[in-house]
């Protein structure tokens, strides 16, 4: 059994063997194809990029994805939605506080009406008793189709 499982994962089109042949084809092509001093130049930058990448607004917001990920069974889509997209609005700039609150809590409604009632989707209600109420409570304002 373990035999066939490694001639498994070395023969098949999505195992382990071509993904290695492919990446050290990769990597003798980049050492072939550049000078040396272009290579050193590549990497001496390297890690002055990942903290450069780190700080910026690209990983914050893959950051605020994650995390509502993280939310979103056990506090329900309706609050998830609401933080995630007040918080990505304050990271792409939005300062008007009142206007990102309105806007997030019409855009989060309108998404969970939009699937919950019409497409049917079964968006997570969270575990927290008054979100889940508040989240059945939509859904009966809209007539089902």
């Amino acid at each position: 059994m373990a035999l066939e499982l490694i001639v498994n994962l070395l023969l098949i089109p999505g195992g382990i063997l071509p993904f290695v042949n492919v990446l050290a084809f990769n990597v003798i092509r980049f050492f072939k194809i550049n000078k040396k001093e272009d290579i050193e130049a590549a990497f001496k930058d390297f890690f002055p990029a990942i903290g450069r990448f780190v700080k910026s607004k690209l990983f914050l917001g893959m950051v605020l994805v994650v995390i509502m990920a993280l939310m979103y069974e056990p506090v329900g889509f309706m609050l998830t939605c609401l933080l995630f997209l007040f918080a990505y609005g304050l990271l792409l700039g939005q300062r008007n506080i009142p206007m990102l609150i309105l806007s997030s809590v019409i855009i989060t409604i309108i998404l969970y009406i939009g699937f919950a009632v019409f497409l049917g989707v079964l968006l997570p209600r969270g575990q927290i008793l008054p979100l889940r109420n508040f989240a059945l409570f939509v859904e009966s304002l809209v007539p089902h189709f």
